[in-house]
């Protein structure tokens, strides 16, 4: 269990698209359909950036670690110093968790929504069955996750492609070319920002590709570089065939297409969904084990059945439940990033550590640039919308 073997360099990007394809792009089209195209591009492109950004300083920031490249860890030895050290680790500790179960459970309440759909299902025997398949993978450890991630992200592909090629068959309606600016604008940055974030995946690949470090960065791009061209296809052909753009996605994109469409698109749900909670819930297994001192199975459990019971109890809607993840992964960016990012390059170039860095694109500015843009996306996390 949890076992801890390289991975190739498409096992660390998928591991990294798979945590960031999840719920944040089926709820996206819907905020990019309150806004014109023009700021649609904008916002996606400079979300890419932005997030490709802080990405890779969370790589170099975990990069030469040695074993111990959870982020918790790693804050707790750059950030929390001084007297109430231990408790202000535990605290943020706390936060984590409860991030991170909020965001899983939510994860189980879409794919509850899609197995009840397709089978008839009560949603409480939809979640229970997504859980045992989502968890149960997790169990197995980081080879096993990033096997599972290739095949998934695969596969998503595959469906993205066919659904793209039968929207032909659909009229497309005009697209809106500019449309007013306000809070709409902002939530679709904070929710763009959120489909591209994977950031506590970001350590499983620089764990993995231990074994050759010059494959990391390679790896930050080549995920994102793949949930981009998802992201961009899925927002397109949403807006040109869905007779009504919904708060998941794929519903009105199969709708207008029809027929066959229906069960694809509820497949490409479900994988983009199960995708991301492996991913998240192993990272949560780690840092929890690392903690705690648990061990790995109780550790899996502390990780993975909490987000089943809050899901069954039910939480609010999907879109709420992802826009809420968003907003406080973004805090928790902003807060502790780049203090510790600092602290790392200081206490790397003391000691004259060889590891990998992103030289100028890691300079002050650049890190006042991460603060800005995800301080906006926490906004934009929280902002009402119509």
């Amino acid at each position: 269990m949890l076992a801890q073997k390289k991975l190739t360099l498409l096992e660390a990007s998928c591991i990294i698209t798979g945590y960031g394809v999840g719920g944040g792009i089926l709820a996206v089209p819907y905020l990019a359909s309150l806004n014109g195209a023009v700021a649609v591009i904008i916002i996606m492109a400079a979300a890419y950036l932005f997030s490709l950004l802080m990405h890779l300083m969370i790589a170099e920031l975990c990069s030469g670690e040695g074993e111990s490249v959870q982020v918790v860890e790693v804050f707790r030895k750059y950030v929390f110093k001084g007297r109430f050290e231990n408790l202000w680790v535990w605290l943020f500790f706390a936060l984590l968790v409860l991030i991170f179960l909020f965001s899983q459970a939510a994860y189980i309440v879409g794919a509850g929504e899609i197995i009840t759909d397709l089978l008839g299902w009560p949603p409480w025997v939809s979640q229970i069955a997504f859980y045992l398949i989502a968890a149960g993978v997790v169990a197995f450890g980081l080879k096993v996750l990033g096997i599972s991630e290739k095949y998934a992200v695969a596969g998503l592909a595959v469906i993205l492609l066919l659904l793209a090629v039968g929207s032909f068959a659909v009229p497309f309606k005009p697209l809106t070319i500019l449309a007013p600016l306000g809070n709409v604008t902002l939530a679709l940055f904070g929710m763009s920002m959120f489909c591209f974030s994977a950031p506590f995946a970001v350590p499983q690949a620089v764990e993995g590709l231990s074994w050759n470090k010059k494959l990391i960065p390679k790896a930050v791009l080549l995920g994102m570089g793949i949930n981009l061209v998802f992201i961009a296809i899925f927002i397109f052909f949403t807006l040109s065939v869905s007779p009504e753009v919904t708060e998941v996605a794929t519903i009105g994109w199969t709708s207008a297409i029809g027929g066959w469409a229906r069960i694809v698109g509820s497949v490409f749900m479900a994988l983009a969904i199960l995708t991301t909670y492996w991913s998240a819930s192993y990272a949560l297994v780690v840092i929890i084990k690392e903690r705690t001192g648990w061990s790995e199975r109780l550790s899996w459990l502390a990780a993975t059945l909490p987000t089943l019971l809050l899901a069954v109890a039910g939480l609010g809607s999907f879109l709420e439940l992802m826009r809420d993840a968003a907003g406080g992964v973004a805090l928790c960016v902003v807060i502790m990033l780049i203090p510790a990012f600092r602290g790392s390059r200081r206490h790397k170039a003391a000691l004259g550590i060889d590891s990998w860095n992103m030289g100028f694109w890691g300079t002050p500015v650049f890190q006042a640039i991460v603060i800005v843009t995800y301080l906006l996306t926490a906004v934009g996390s929280f902002v009402p919308i119509p």
